[in-house]
This record gives structure tokens, sequence and C-alpha cells, in this order.
């Protein structure tokens, strides 16, 4: 076994969800331990129930544009570790992911230092990375809540808030204002804060926007009060304009077909004269403009081969977007069939989602289970699926993802196939298509 498998391979054996989160003062003893990689690194660091890690690509990859070197940290992986750790886009190399963690766990037998989680110790392995690629800003995408995810350890200068909807609710919350209470929790200084939570009511709004006054945060952008002028979709991607108080902009083309980016490029965008306050407005719209046409993002209604899509929606707000998404993508191609290919966690709300899916005529539903001990069984698939879907929609069963997809083959592609429920679903075909078995 190489050295870069054997310590994938301990990194795995990492407990990736625990209940009870580290005092930060444990993680700041490791970066003192490493000589404070986080130093001089400028941080951004984004935080909401959806579109987060598209807010984070979207940002990093206009930075880049600009001329600066950008670190991200992303999760989760879809198939490879590396993936959560990007400089200028490019993921981590193995034997700097293989460098990184020997001296991680070197530090903490030196000096005896507590167990990290998994989570902890990637975020520790980034800033690693980031520092030693002389890295200017740092894109962080939280992994959980906010006010306790190992993110929120070092001081950002500037937090972005996305839209907040319903999930980890063990751990965040069961009303959206206590979900909102811990994304607001990335809030622990003066720094400007970007919002954009997609509540019509504007009550997750209040508590973010009193944690930012707590702090009194110099610059607050709410993205709520951005209008969308126009917005016109077409097999290549989405043509939008809107206006916000700092500027308009018109015909900012996304190569997605996914509506849901649009509200996540219009967060970004508002960020940005927070993050290049010297460049003018036009230098700020050609960057814009450039910069979201190169955009692309795995895993979010993207189309892997010839009518065969994945997107990671696991919640029921994230299956609404794509529902919409779908709607309208359904009625501009001609499809013999629409095909959904659904499996979940058993701790989502597996019933929600596929309620909110349900608004696609499917002409036929395989549910499945991907490879991991947190996939929701078949049985209960099943018996959410018969009360959720329609009578008229054939639903049938498959042990496994590349079974389900064995089971509708389509050799002309005029299917329309659909694969969401999880990200961890999303990675499993991305290797099955990579291994050729599909």
């Amino acid at each position: 076994m190489s050295a870069y498998s054997e310590t994938v391979e301990a990194i795995l054996s990492i407990p990736k969800f625990t209940k009870e989160k580290h005092d930060f003062g444990v993680l700041r003893s490791y970066l003192a331990a490493l000589g404070h990689p986080e130093t001089g690194i400028r941080v951004i660091h984004v935080a909401g129930t959806n579109g987060k890690g598209s807010v984070c690509r979207m940002i990093a990859g206009m930075l880049q544009k600009a001329g600066r070197k950008v670190g991200g940290f992303f999760s989760p992986h879809l198939v490879r570790m590396n993936e959560r750790i990007r400089v200028n886009g490019a993921e981590i190399p193995d034997g700097e992911l293989t460098e990184c963690y020997r001296l991680l766990t070197e530090v903490a037998k030196e000096q005896n230092l507590p167990q990290l989680t998994f989570f902890e110790v990637l975020f520790v392995m980034a800033l690693l990375h980031f520092h030693r690629e002389g890295v200017q800003d740092a894109v962080l995408e939280t992994g959980l809540g906010g006010r306790l995810d190992a993110t929120t350890s070092i001081p950002a200068d500037i937090c972005i808030i996305t839209q907040i909807g319903m999930d980890h609710e063990e751990y965040l919350g069961d009303t959206p204002e206590q979900v909102a209470s811990e994304k607001a929790g990335i809030i622990t200084g003066d720094s400007p804060v970007v919002l954009h939570t997609g509540d019509p009511d504007r009550i997750t709004d209040r508590v973010i926007l009193e944690r930012a006054g707590q702090f009194h945060s110099k610059n607050i952008i709410n993205c709520g009060d951005a209008e969308v002028l126009s917005k016109e979709v077409s097999p290549l991607g989405i043509d939008f304009s809107f206006r916000n108080d700092y500027d308009r902009y018109n015909h900012v083309f996304l190569p997605t077909t996914a509506l849901y980016q649009v509200e996540n490029a219009i967060t970004a965008i508002s960020a940005l004269p927070l993050l290049l306050p010297d460049m003018g407005k036009e230098g700020l719209r050609d960057l814009v403009l450039e910069s979201l046409a190169e955009f692309r993002w795995e895993g979010r209604l993207e189309e892997v081969r010839p009518g065969l899509y994945v997107d990671g929606a696991h919640n029921p707000s994230a299956a609404a977007w794509l529902a919409e998404s779908l709607v309208l993508l359904s009625e501009r191609e001609e499809y013999t069939r629409r095909i959904l290919i659904f499996g979940a966690s058993g701790d989502k709300n597996i019933r929600e989602v596929l309620r909110e899916l349900g608004r696609i005529p499917w002409d036929i539903v395989i549910l499945t289970r991907y490879q991991g001990s947190r996939a929701a069984s078949l049985d209960e698939l099943k018996e959410i699926a018969g009360e959720e879907l329609a009578d008229h929609t054939t639903v049938a069963s498959a042990e496994s993802l590349a079974e389900a997809l064995a089971m509708n083959e389509n050799e002309k592609n005029t299917d329309l196939t659909l694969v969401t429920g999880s990200l961890y679903l999303v990675g499993e075909l991305k290797e099955l298509l990579s291994l050729r078995q599909v």
C-alpha cells in the first residue's frame, strides 16, 4: 500500500460525526504548534444550508481571475479526499496531502495533543497546504452549522451566509430560527457580513442581523434586497440580469440549467466589492461576466452524460429548488421517459424531499442505497415512496446504484434520468463512471 493510500485510510478511520465538539482551544493548540499557518491569509467564511459550496467556488474563481492566489476548503468530497483542499482550483497533490498529515500527527505526538475529529484534521491540513503554497485568500466552506464548526476557530475577514433550510436537526435545532442562529455563529467579530437566506418572511434574516449587530459588523449586505430583472434558460445555460444597492449587472451567463445557481451567483457577486475594493464597477462587471461564464461545480444538476443528470439535493429546500429547475428542463427537451434514481441517508427528511421531487411526473422511480452505513434502507424508502409519489408512477428498487442504472439502459439517450438524494450517491456514480462500469 502506498503512503498516500495509508494516509487516506488513516484519516477515514477517524470519526466523522460527533455531537460533542472540541473546544476551539484544541484546534488553536495544533495551529500554534504548526507555526500558525493561517497567519497572513485573508479568510472568507461561508455558511448556510444550501448553496455554500457553490458560492465558495464562485468567489474563489472570481478572486483567482483577479490575479489572487486562492485556497478553497470544501466538503464533502465526491470521489477523492483531495477534492476538499484546492489551490487555484487544483486539488492538493497526493504527496502533499500525505506530508501535511504527517506534520499534523507529528506535532500531536510531540506535544501530546488530543485527537482531532475527521473534519478538524482536514481543516488543519488545508491551512498547512495554503501556507506552504503562499495562498492569499482562503475560502472556507463550513462543514456543519457554524457556531461550533472547526472553520470558525480562526477569525474571518468576511462572513457569508447562504440559504437557510431544515437539515441536521439533531445538531442544529428543529426551527428555522435555531438553524439560523447556529449558522450565524460564524460571526465572531466586526467583519462584513453578506447574507442571502432565501427566507421570504425574513425571520432567519433577523436572527443573523441581530448577531451581526452584537459584534458591530462594519458592513452588512442583504442579498434579499437584490432584484432579478430577467432570467432566460437555454440548453447552454442561464442568462440573467439583476441589480442591488451597489450596481446593475446585465446578461450574466452561467453554464448550467440549475436555477438555484442564480441566487448563489447574486450572493457571490454582492460580496465581491468587499473583497476587491480597489476595482471599479466596470472592472468588477467584466470580472464577474468572465469568471461565471467558466463556472463549473460537480454534482449540482450536472449532466455527466447525455440525458443523465446528478444533483446532491438532500434536504427539502434543496429538493424544491431542484424540482423547479427540472420542470423547465423537462419542458424544454423531448424525453421518452423521466426516470428518478433516488437514495438518501437515513437521518434526512426523506418524506419531504420525495414530496418536492414528486412535483415532476416521473415515469419510473428506482430506489437504491449508496454503499455506507448511513444509507436509508430500501424498506424505509419503499414505504415513504408509496405514500408520497403519484399512483401512476412505477416504483422499483435496486440493491446498488450500478444495478439501478443497468435497469434502464438507453442507448439513444432519449430519457431524462436524474440521480439524487445524497452527495454520497453522486460520488458513487462519479466513481462508477470513472471506472467505466456504467
